[in-house]
């Protein structure tokens, strides 16, 4: 067993990513795990659990799927003899996290936007969610004690059946939920479901800017008052912990001036107790053949920001995936 590496994911056999065209097996949206799904056709459960035994065994003989390469999610495992390696069992299929990502229709345009890179400029949504909830929750297939819900997309203000999907969780008792949004509409749904004192939601809204000329040339919408105004109302009117996004775009927004004017209306907000950083997609993520090398001065932002919240009692984090990029970028920089 010390020659032999073996790997172990969480998210195999406990995520289901509903994306347009696939259902994923984790939270990666494009390269990850995961089988074709045609709409119309009924959800073959036995076969999604087939394949996600064969990349568990996979990673268990300490085969990388070329799906999973790159991802900080699979973890390396130690087994404490040949018995334990061989005759340790898989948890029964039994979903616990539903991503909700099958749309990806929006009302902004953001410059950096993945989703019509990924899924092309027309891409809009092939079915409908419900009656597929509907039919894992009659297969006992949901972990209803455990289920965290997260919308991505697209913009849940243009998902027709965003309040639907919603209600048939919440009426099969889940309580903990994550929405991504532009913030440019305002759900008043939200202050109808937080009146419940048990439900656990958490708005990530990406801002992006200090300034409406910034926002507008990010999201090619005017919309900045708008969004900031929303926001308010979020904290006025529900209980729901929002965090405020800033993601870094080269030549756009990466420069102190306007991290220092996005962390003024954080103060202005007062009751944001949580920001997160990250980096344009098209720089890290999207071909992983060209290595971004990234700017000295990006670790500066994120220190300015470090520095405003622990001064002011909020929260400041980096996304995991752009968090890991970094501290290898900069290893590779110092050794050079």
């Amino acid at each position: 067993m010390r020659n032999q590496k073996s790997y172990i994911c969480e998210k195999l056999g406990r995520t289901l990513n509903f994306l347009p065209d696939k259902v994923g097996f984790c939270c990666s949206a494009a390269e990850g795990t995961g089988i074709e799904y045609i709409a119309g056709n009924l959800l073959n459960i036995k076969k999604i659990t087939n394949a996600e035994n064969k990349y568990i065994k996979m990673l268990k003989f300490g085969e990388i799927p070329k799906e999973c390469f790159g991802c900080i999610d699979y973890k390396e495992k130690t087994y404490k003899n040949l018995f334990e390696f061989l005759f340790s069992k898989s948890k029964p299929f039994l979903v616990n996290e539903i991503i909700v990502n099958h749309f990806k229709q929006c009302d902004c345009n953001c410059i950096y936007c993945a989703q019509k890179i990924i899924w092309g400029k027309d891409a809009g949504q092939n079915y409908e969610l419900l009656p597929i909830i509907k039919e894992l929750y009659k297969k006992k297939a949901i972990d209803k004690n455990n289920l965290k819900v997260e919308f991505q997309g697209g913009n849940v203000s243009v998902l027709k059946e965003f309040e639907a999907l919603l209600r048939e969780f919440l009426l099969n008792g889940c309580t903990k939920f994550s929405i991504l949004t532009n913030g440019i509409k305002y759900l008043h749904v939200i202050e109808e479901i937080t009146k419940h004192n048990n439900i656990n939601l958490h708005i990530n809204i990406s801002l992006d800017s200090g300034t409406p000329e910034t926002f507008e040339k990010i999201k090619r919408v005017n919309a900045f008052e708008k969004v900031v105004n929303n926001i308010k109302e979020y904290l006025l009117k529900t209980n729901a912990m929002i965090t405020l996004k800033y993601i870094i775009i080269k030549d756009t927004n990466d420069n102190k001036t306007e991290v220092e004017s996005f962390l003024n209306i954080v103060k202005e907000l007062k009751f944001i107790k949580s920001i997160c950083f990250d980096i344009d997609y098209r720089d890290i993520m999207l071909d992983k053949n060209t290595k971004f090398k990234i700017p000295a001065h990006y670790y500066e932002l994120i220190e300015q920001a470090e520095h405003f919240c622990r001064e002011n009692n909020i929260n400041c984090t980096t996304v995991e995936y752009a968090k890991q990029y970094m501290k290898k970028n900069k290893q590779l920089q110092n050794s050079q």
